[in-house]
């Protein structure tokens, strides 16, 4: 079993620029998509919104798909920052290097 000293260099392969780009393409595209879908669930809220029902003690329906989208709303928001995330991670990948985080 070979001992590894603390400054040996890593044997871990980088990530091709080119794939990095690709990467970060991909989920820029997928933030846009998901942003779309969220101004869409946003108008749906506002819509019902309108058909509500007054009761305090139950829900019907419309109160439950609200609820619902709301949910989903807050899903997709959590999403978006996690992809922000990696697009960030993999831009300063490209032009940092590798540094470990944690």
């Amino acid at each position: 079993m070979k001992i590894r000293k603390f400054n040996e260099a890593s044997e871990t392969p980088d990530i091709s620029s080119e794939r990095i780009e690709e990467i970060v393409d991909t989920m820029t595209e997928m933030t846009a998509d998901l942003n779309q879908k969220n101004e869409i669930i946003d108008s749906l809220i506002n819509e019902l919104n309108n058909f509500k029902s007054s009761s305090e003690k139950s829900s019907d329906q419309i109160d439950d798909t609200i609820s619902n989208l709301q949910l989903i709303r807050k899903y997709l928001t959590d999403t978006t920052d996690k992809l922000d995330n990696v697009i960030n991670n993999m831009d300063d990948y490209s032009k940092n290097g590798r540094k470990y985080l944690y």
